[in-house]
Formats: structure tokens, sequence, C-alpha cells
């Protein structure tokens, strides 16, 4: 009898997290802004969502890194819904300091992490409030971006 009633509790939690995670593709980056300081780039992803339910998407937590340093740390609020069986396209920021690529003209960049959502069944919901599980997928992109000129 007990052996049903953990195979049953089993069975329940697995079929509560049943979730496929979005998927990210990198698109592309772009620069936005820049001073004697530093330049900015927007960062887009697109973002796939396989599953029957919409997903809801929470924090970008990623690292940017140049020549094989650290460059950038950064957190972006990504707080979109992205409908079932379908893409959205979301950017976050990225801002390289002109001393960290001083002399270059031209700078490989890549940037990892991961991006967290919500599942969209309510033992998955309990599950990531309780602090149990945190889901996410991993994003990644990488570049070469001409250094702008300082103006």
């Amino acid at each position: 009898m007990k052996r049903i009633q953990i195979l049953m509790l089993l069975f329940i939690c697995f079929a509560g997290c049943s979730v496929r995670q979005p998927k990210a593709q990198f698109i592309s980056a772009s620069i936005t802004q820049s001073t004697p300081e530093a330049f900015s780039m927007d960062v887009q992803f697109e973002i796939f969502n396989t599953n029957d339910e919409p997903l809801q998407l929470m924090e970008y937590d990623y690292v940017v890194s140049a020549n094989g340093m650290t460059v950038y740390t950064g957190l972006a609020s990504a707080e979109q819904t992205i409908p079932r069986w379908s893409s959205i396209t979301n950017t976050i920021p990225v801002v390289l300091r002109r001393d960290s690529v001083l002399g270059m003209h031209q700078v490989a960049w890549n940037l990892s992490g991961t991006l967290g959502y919500v599942p969209p069944k309510a033992f998955s919901e309990t599950l990531l409030i309780s602090g149990i599980w945190k889901p996410s997928t991993s994003i990644r992109a990488h570049g070469l971006v001409q250094v702008p000129d300082i103006d």
C-alpha cells in the first residue's frame, strides 16, 4: 500500500513538472549608445514556447566576456508571456567599458546565462515559490562588434 502511495506521489510530481523549457535563439546585436566611458548594445533573442500552455518569462541572468575576461554581468527583467506554440522577441542590454577594450577596433564578445520562467501548472508554481525548483533555460550569443569612435 505504501509503495502505491509513493508511486502515485512521484507520478503527480512528474506530471506537474512536465513542461518543456522555452528555447532561446540569438538573433542580433546592435550598438545603441556611445559615450567616452562606454558603449552599449542591445542583444536580441527569439524565445520559443513549444507547450500547450503559455509560459511566463521572469529574468535573464547573464555574463558577457571579451578577450577571455568578464566585461559585463547583467540581470534583466523578461516579464513577458509567450503564448502557446509561438515565439516572441526580447532584448537585453550589454554595456562595454572602453577601458576593457582599449586599443581595439573590433571586439569578439560572448554572452552566456539563463532565462528563468514560470511553468503553467499549479504544482510547478508551488515548487518555484517554495524555492525547491527554479526552472530556467540557457541563453547564448556571440559576435564581433566594431568599437564606435568617441564623438
